[in-house]
């Protein structure tokens, strides 16, 4: 068991030491849209068609608006590990991609409806797909849309962020909608 560890790791770390990698960093101007989503990603190349991704979302955020009900958020706190296939050169053109991603908390009110979703310890996968545009030698700009599936440890579903009145509470299996991105990708 410790030799085929130690060959795995072996093989994840060997192409830290090539000389033809390319880094990215990344933000989605979609998230920073949704009240304000702070969220960046950084990316590895390990050959021509596949690249490693990690990061991150985070939300402290709640809007109040002029009813005491309507308290408007989208707090989230989560980190994704993953990697990406890339159909014609790494850092250009359509991509597919699979992580696996962990979210501590979210809480969030619809914009329409005063409704709370609360949810911690999230953990899951997830599949999103994609079109890279090459803007310069540096510059990216990356559309995709994806989702995920996976378990909440904790799960509440309430009437009002107010009333607390229980819709629904416990553990919960969930497919949710969980990436809708534009991207600028600066790469190294």
């Amino acid at each position: 068991m410790k030799r085929l560890f130690l060959i795995g790791l072996l093989g994840l770390l060997l192409p830290l030491t090539c000389a033809a990698q390319k880094w990215t960093v990344q933000t989605n101007f979609l998230d920073w849209a949704a009240l304000g989503t702070v969220n960046a990603e950084v990316g590895m190349s390990v050959s021509q068609h596949f690249s490693l991704m990690v990061g991150g979302r985070y939300n402290p955020w709640d809007f109040h608006t002029h009813n005491p009900e309507a308290l408007v958020q989208n707090r989230q706190e989560t980190a994704y590990l993953g990697v990406r296939y890339w159909t014609w050169y790494v850092n250009s053109g359509f991509w597919l991609a699979a992580k696996a991603q962990y979210m501590h908390s979210f809480s969030n009110t619809g914009i329409w409806r005063a409704a709370l979703k609360e949810g911690k310890n999230g953990f899951g996968g997830g599949l999103s797909l994609g079109y890279t545009f090459m803007l310069s030698k540096h510059f990216n700009l990356e559309a995709g849309i994806g989702g995920w599936a996976g378990v909440f440890q904790q799960y509440g579903f309430y009437s009002s962020p107010e009333k607390r009145f229980v819709r629904e509470e416990g553990r919960k299996a969930f497919v949710y909608p969980d990436q809708l991105s534009l991207s600028l990708v600066y790469v190294f």
